[in-house]
């Protein structure tokens, strides 16, 4: 098989294959790392949150799959803030994480909307700008993204419109 039959690069695209153990294990760490930071802040002991690993893996794929769509229909890359934006979300779908100590915590909510809040913030600040996240809005995300069925395109454009 040649190798370009099992590329994961959105440049050779339409021929697209899985990730190789490599890709996913770097991914994990690449997506981890900064959710363990979030916990922490957030006064949770990384030691205590758990993750199944299936999950995380197909975070991972999912979020390499968008971008080679937007690589693909739209001939840009994804960005940052989109990115964060799908992890988000596929964190809110898949709940891959689990408290130990406490079973009933909603600590996949509490994850994604740390990312997603630290991630308009971070945009904002980059493009020289603010980030509407006052406590009326996150109290409306928590709403949104708890009992609201958004898809990752709302995901995105809710971000977006959040900086100013």
């Amino acid at each position: 098989m040649s190798k370009k039959y099992i590329s994961t690069n959105v440049n050779d695209f339409p021929v697209f294959g899985t990730l190789s153990e490599t890709e996913y294990d770097c991914g994990i760490i690449d997506l981890i790392r900064p959710i363990e930071y979030c916990c922490q802040q957030l006064g949770y002991e990384w030691a205590d949150i758990k993750y199944n690993k299936d999950y995380i893996s197909d975070i991972i794929d999912l979020v390499q799959r968008r971008r080679v769509y937007f690589h693909v229909y739209h001939d840009i890359e994804m960005g940052e803030l989109n990115e964060a934006c799908l992890i988000s979300f596929w964190i809110l779908k898949l709940k891959p994480f689990y408290h130990a100590a406490k079973p009933d915590c909603k600590i996949n909510l509490v994850i994604a909307l740390a990312l997603f809040t630290r991630a308009v913030n971070y945009t904002a600040r980059a493009k020289a700008k603010k980030a509407n996240l006052t406590e009326d809005i996150i109290n409306h995300l928590i709403h949104a993204f708890t009992y609201r069925d958004l898809s990752k395109e709302a995901f995105m454009a809710i971000a977006e419109s959040l900086i100013y």
